[in-house]
């Protein structure tokens, strides 16, 4: 598979975790305003930043020529595409937008999804070893 291909491919797969779970945290913690719900979103942070390694270990795992870099884009751009439409919502409410943590969420992202890259490509070598 070429890498482009490979990297939409990974994008679709972090989607897969990071969709559902960024909805069920603006559905249920989002209103949550006495705290209560502090450990819920906490869980759903870990399933998004797991979407994102899950989404650097499908783009390495289908191309294993593709750089890691390419991992750590499909992350960067499913965060993009889902936190795009949390901008809108937030803008349509009319509520307060932190522009700074943006860039940051996304790095984090794609370090997710570049551990995700490199855990792929430690597996990968490892089954070729033993073939």
């Amino acid at each position: 598979m070429e890498p482009a291909a490979a990297l939409w491919r990974g994008t679709v797969t972090a989607l897969m975790l990071v969709l559902p779970a960024g909805l069920l945290n603006l559905w249920l913690v989002s209103g949550d305003s006495d705290g209560s719900r502090t450990a819920l979103a906490m869980l759903f942070w870990v399933i998004i930043l797991l979407g994102a390694g899950a989404g650097g270990w499908a783009t390495i795992r289908l191309c294993e020529v593709a750089p890691i870099s390419y991992a750590a884009a499909s992350a960067a751009i499913a965060y993009g595409l889902v936190q795009g439409g949390g901008i809108i919502h937030r803008l349509i409410r009319d509520k307060p937008i932190s522009w700074l943590a943006f860039p940051f969420l996304m790095m984090l992202m794609a370090t997710c999804g570049m551990l995700g890259g490199m855990l792929a490509r430690r597996w990968l070598s490892q089954q070729h070893a033993e073939s």
